[in-house]
């Protein structure tokens, strides 16, 4: 789940205080309470199947015909993106429907993102239209929904069901890249995680792996951006091949299986993580 937080100008969003674990459940309870009501306009693309509401729909803005367009080759995009970053084919359908900001929060519990349903085989996405799009600073454009839920469509899809946060979220994090947003100039900006990781290491501790993996209640912009500096890591130093042999292991089989698959011992990944965190 995607729930941004935005900070500066006008746009001073807060972000929800509450811990990873009631993150996970809202996340549960949401795909199956989203409100698909219509009416909406169907747009197909050759993957992604997009649902907007109409012109005037309520008093926030609607996409036109361009904005459409445009977000449905966006997210052809991403899941070619995403396919190239953890080897895997995802090639399936992808259903789409993005609500108006006034009406996000009673439909699907967030007006700052989003959500992607646990139906592997209808997978959807759940989301919120913001009039401007977003700055994404990794990849030098700007989106409307971004990477992040369709990563959990295809490792689900792809690698197996979520069963921790750990990989869940890791993998949404660490290919996206980015969490939250800020006003620079009139124009939305996502925050790196990796600038965001030096903050916190000016400020505070920086979490351990072990944390990251045990502890539920770190909250959500503290966790996301740390673990998606750590698994990014971890396909960089393992292989996302090998990395990919343990996202369906729950917490607790993570660190058993973690040498046998990578061929260091969790606590030996910690210190080299550690380590390398130390010496940017």
């Amino acid at each position: 789940m995607q729930v941004m937080y935005f900070e500066g100008g006008n746009n001073n969003y807060r972000f929800m205080k509450r811990t990873l674990f009631l993150l996970i459940i809202l996340f549960s309870l949401s795909s199956w309470k989203a409100d698909k009501k219509g009416p909406w306009v169907k747009t197909k693309g050759e993957r992604i199947i997009l649902y907007t509401r109409p012109i005037n729909y309520s008093d926030s803005s609607s996409p036109d015909s361009l904005t459409i367009k445009e977000i449905i080759n966006e997210q052809e995009w991403v899941i070619d993106y995403i396919n190239s970053s953890i080897a895997t084919n995802f090639n399936s359908k992808v259903r789409i429907y993005l609500y108006n900001l006034d009406e996000a929060k009673a439909k699907i519990g967030t007006n700052g993102g989003g959500f992607a349903s646990s139906n592997k085989m209808f997978p959807k996405i759940y989301f919120t239209f913001r009039s401007q799009s977003i700055f994404d600073p990794i990849r030098n454009k700007n989106v409307y929904v971004g990477i992040h839920e369709m990563v959990h469509v295809v490792t689900r899809n792809q690698l197996g069901r979520i069963r921790s946060a750990f990989f869940g979220e890791g993998y949404a994090n660490a290919i996206d890249g980015c969490y939250g947003a800020k006003v620079l100039d009139d124009q939305l900006v996502f925050r790196r995680n990796d600038s965001t990781i030096l903050r916190i290491k000016e400020h505070s501790s920086l979490l351990s792996p072990h944390d990251l993996l045990y502890d539920s209640n770190i909250q959500a912009r503290e966790f996301y951006p740390q673990i998606g500096c750590l698994v990014e890591w971890m396909f960089d130093t393992y292989g996302v091949e090998s990395i990919n042999e343990l996202y369906k292991l729950n917490r607790y089989k993570i660190e058993n299986e973690f040498s046998r698959v990578t061929g260091d011992t969790f606590d030996e990944m910690t210190s080299k993580y550690l380590a390398y965190q130390q010496n940017l």
